[in-house]
């Protein structure tokens, strides 16, 4: 990893510094978090970054928008990150009235599997 990195969510350290990420593997993990919780078009200079999850909250419980979070994330994951790591699984789901993301990811050049689970309860969202 080179240069100085900031940890997210921005943290300051018992001496007064902005604390860095632990390593390659919690830099990627970091960037991963940021790039999925990112909607497109939040950043100014970078218009298209963001993998959308919190704008799933205003669509509808079903299936479909499983499948559109799966289509979301892996196109940002591929275009931003896949420079830095492989995704060795991605699976969205509805289950009652709960969305799920469970993103397995390897840095490359690490042994190390990654396991990211997010959860949003979007049973009232979407309906009219």
């Amino acid at each position: 990893m080179a240069g100085r990195h900031l940890k997210f969510p921005f943290t300051i350290g018992d001496d007064g510094r902005p604390m860095a990420p632990d390593g390659l593997n919690g830099h990627v993990k970091e960037e991963v978090i940021q790039l999925l919780l990112t909607d497109p078009g939040e950043r100014l200079f970078q218009p298209l970054f963001g993998g959308g999850l919190k704008r799933l909250v205003f669509e509808a419980n079903s299936e479909v928008t499983a499948a559109l979070a799966r289509a979301r994330l892996t196109r940002a994951l591929n275009h931003y990150l896949g420079t830095r790591l492989v995704v060795r699984q991605l699976e969205t789901a509805v289950d009652g009235g709960i969305l799920s993301v469970d993103l397995a990811y390897q840095v490359l050049g690490s042994a190390e599997t990654t396991r990211l689970r997010f959860e949003h309860d979007i049973s009232t969202s979407g309906d009219v």
